[in-house]
């Protein structure tokens, strides 16, 4: 019996570790939208938080909900913004503005510690793409010539609907740029100068269409956010993008790294984010992490997109 119970035990200590190490050394697999996937490092596990497939036919009715209330927030999002802000009269935005989002939270360790990350995928749709074009367009041929200047880089100049195709050849011509310094100094002083504002505009939007409040209560709970407003502030240290070749073809990736200030405290945070042109529209990539793991999380990526520079970006 002693010697049955010491094979089963070392049949079972090998059975864990053969297991721990296959989970060890096997790749975890995301969506990167637009039927694009990447592996993450094999000391790397990613953790789908949520998803909403490409594909409608692959969605629950959970899922197909979700995209239906996220589709109409973020199209009287615009449209909402295109009031205040346009220049001129346009058409407001219809139908979809994403075809499919996805969330995962990436966990990894070094000799750091360990690094924690959210990547959110959001697959912005060929038919919102085409909507910006045309709105651009409409303006630049309605706003005074004194005005025209502030828009003078608009893509719609250049092209007259989103393909893959163009929009790499647009890429691989844009120059990069790094902001830090001095004049990423002046820039947030101007962000941080409007910011108060800004927030207090969209609070008051919001509040006008609460009908529980009382005046008195609205009054007082305008009044705290405001204190609130008056001590947020934004600060950072690096601002940059460039255009990239990478696995799933031509694209365009970003950084920022920067913190939130409130009333003396300070939480960091970096901001990696990819844009890929596909066929039915852009898959965006957006990856949030704090600060003192921007490094970890470059070099994954670089390693998920196998990322390199292009000569247009120099």
């Amino acid at each position: 019996m002693r010697a049955l119970n010491k094979k089963m035990m070392t049949l079972a200590c090998a059975t864990c570790l053969t297991i721990g190490m296959g989970v060890v050394a096997c790749a975890d697999t995301v969506d990167l939208g637009y039927g694009l996937y990447g592996s993450t490092s094999p000391t790397v596990k990613a953790v789908e938080v949520m998803r909403v497939p490409t594909d409608a036919k692959l969605r629950n009715n959970e899922q197909s909900q979700i995209i239906s209330v996220a589709n109409k927030a973020a199209v009287d999002a615009v449209n909402a913004s295109l009031k205040l802000q346009a220049p001129a009269q346009i058409e407001p935005m219809k139908g979809d503005v994403l075809d499919g989002f996805s969330v995962y939270q990436l966990q990894g360790t070094d000799k750091q510690g360990h690094h924690v990350g959210q990547l959110v995928v959001v697959d912005y749709s060929k038919n919102a793409i085409d909507q910006v074009i045309g709105m651009n367009k409409t303006i630049l041929e309605k706003v005074p010539d004194a005005k025209k200047t502030a828009i003078k880089s608009s893509i719609s100049k250049y092209v007259d609907s989103y393909s893959k195709e163009k929009a790499q050849q647009q890429l691989q011509g844009l120059k990069s740029n790094t902001i830090e310094g001095a004049k990423l100094a002046k820039d947030l002083k101007t962000i941080n100068d409007k910011l108060p504002a800004q927030i207090m505009g969209a609070f008051d939007k919001m509040l006008a269409t609460d009908k529980n409040l009382s005046p008195k209560s609205k009054e007082e709970f305008r009044s705290y956010v405001d204190f609130m407003a008056k001590q947020v502030s934004l600060d950072a240290t690096h601002v940059a993008y460039k255009p990239v070749q990478t696995r799933y073809g031509t694209a365009v990736t970003g950084d920022l790294r920067g913190s939130l200030k409130y009333d003396g405290f300070r939480n960091t945070y970096s901001l990696i984010g990819y844009a890929v042109p596909t066929d039915k529209g852009v898959a965006l990539q957006l990856l949030l992490s704090d600060d003192s793991s921007h490094d970890y999380w470059a070099n994954e990526l670089n390693h998920m997109y196998q990322t390199q520079s292009l000569k247009g970006g120099k």
